[in-house]
């Protein structure tokens, strides 16, 4: 079965069959899940071509893009389900912002479809922290709740190990070497022992500029982890591959 049938089968059928609406264009479903065939037809799947390192789309294969090379060092593998284009952008943001929680349960099957798919062999899952301040205004840690749906899909446990210690800027309107910048020494890992010498799958949402996945893996390769692999929802595709 190609991995666009299986991603298909897995965000109508997967989860629960409610006769809901489609939560992109608003049609009335009988039995369908979350989206229209219509809608899940329009989604810009990532499964052509892509950098072989972040999992970006870009023109060429290849095994490095611009969007990483000499960046993304301590990442050793990311890969992503979709490119970070409508309506994929929208529903992430409704998942993250507008309590759309519901829909990060549904991505987390195929998700975990494409752990398999790329033969990853993890020890742990993590998720990308936030400060308590900011997990009490949103409500919730979209990442976490993605990453514990995947470790019980996947049968690797989840591991709480990862704190973010400040407050940063929101990273949306920041470039890359700003985001580094405001990102510098903002995450640490609160249980060493847990991940020396592991494989860590870290699940997040979103790969934009990769400054946050580098930085966490930095942070779990200096407290001993031996990979660190990601897998997300979407990616921002990258312009030029080389």
């Amino acid at each position: 079965m190609r991995f666009i049938d299986v991603l298909t089968k897995a965000l109508t059928f997967g989860l629960y069959n409610p006769k809901w609406r489609c939560n992109v264009c608003g049609k009335e479903l009988f039995d369908e899940g979350y989206f229209c065939k219509d809608c899940l037809n329009s989604f810009p799947v990532n499964d052509k071509t892509y950098c072989e390192h972040c999992g970006r789309e870009v023109k060429t294969s290849a095994a490095y893009c611009l969007s990483c090379k000499g960046s993304m060092i301590s990442v050793d593998r990311a890969r992503s389900l979709f490119t970070y284009k409508k309506p994929i952008n929208s529903l992430i943001k409704k998942a993250k912002y507008y309590n759309g929680k519901y829909l990060l349960e549904a991505f987390s099957v195929p998700l975990s479809n494409l752990y398999f798919k790329n033969y990853f062999n993890s020890d742990l899952v993590c998720c990308v922290p936030m400060t308590e301040k900011r997990k009490r205004s949103r409500g919730y840690n979209q990442s976490e709740i993605l990453a514990r749906y995947v470790s019980e899909l996947i049968k690797v446990p989840f591991c709480d190990c990862l704190i973010k210690t400040k407050e940063t800027k929101r990273q949306a309107k920041l470039g890359r070497t700003d985001r580094m910048k405001n990102l510098k020494g903002s995450f640490k890992v609160s249980d060493a022992k847990a991940v020396k010498g592991k494989s860590v799958l870290l699940v997040d949402d979103v790969l934009t500029t990769g400054s946050t996945a580098e930085t966490v893996a930095e942070r779990l390769k200096a407290a001993g982890a031996v990979r660190v692999d990601i897998i997300t929802i979407a990616s921002v595709p990258s312009k030029t591959a080389i």
